[in-house]
C-alpha cells in the first residue's frame, strides 16, 4: 500500500535540501496540492498545524508519495524532533490524517504540532510560503 506525506512548512518542495533551513529531500513523488483540516500557526520562523475536524480543510500544502516510506519517516521524525521517533520532549507528532486534493481523500502522514500556540499566530491565509531567511 503507497504512504503519502503532507508537508505544510519546512518539508515543501521548495526546501528541499535548503543549507539554511537543512530540510532533508524527501524520497518521494510530489503528487499534488492538498488540503488540510485545522489550523496553521507561525511558531517561531516554522509553522505548526493543529487537527481541528470541525474546520473546513484549508491549510494548504504538497502531497508526496514516499518510495521508501520507512526510511524517509525515519529521517523526517528526527529532523521534525517528532513522535513515534522522538520520545523525550518531542515537538510534533506525526499522524494519519485525510487530506483533501483534486484526486480526491488521501490519508496522509502529517506533523502535527505538540505544544500550545499563541492563536494571533495563526496565518490566516492557511498557507506557509515564506523564505525564514530572506
Amino acid at each position: 500500500m503507497d504512504e503519502y506525506l503532507f508537508a505544510y512548512g519546512f518539508l515543501k518542495s521548495q526546501f528541499h535540501g535548503d543549507q539554511k533551513t537543512e530540510t532533508p529531500v524527501i524520497d518521494g513523488e510530489l503528487i499534488g496540492t492538498g488540503f488540510y483540516t485545522g489550523r496553521i500557526y507561525r511558531v517561531d520562523i516554522y509553522p505548526g498545524v493543529i487537527y481541528d475536524e470541525q474546520l473546513p480543510p484549508k491549510v494548504k500544502g504538497e502531497v508526496f508519495k514516499l518510495y521508501k516510506p520507512k526510511e524517509t519517516l525515519h529521517v523526517l521524525d528526527r529532523y521534525e524532533n517528532a513522535k513515534p521517533l522522538v520520545e523525550l520532549n518531542p515537538d510534533y507528532e506525526r499522524v494519519l490524517r485525510p487530506i483533501h486534493t483534486d484526486r480526491g481523500i488521501i490519508d496522509c502522514w502529517v506533523y502535527e504540532y505538540l505544544h500550545p500556540v499563541n492563536p494571533a499566530t495563526e496565518i490566516a491565509e492557511g498557507e506557509f510560503c515564506h523564505h525564514p531567511f530572506g
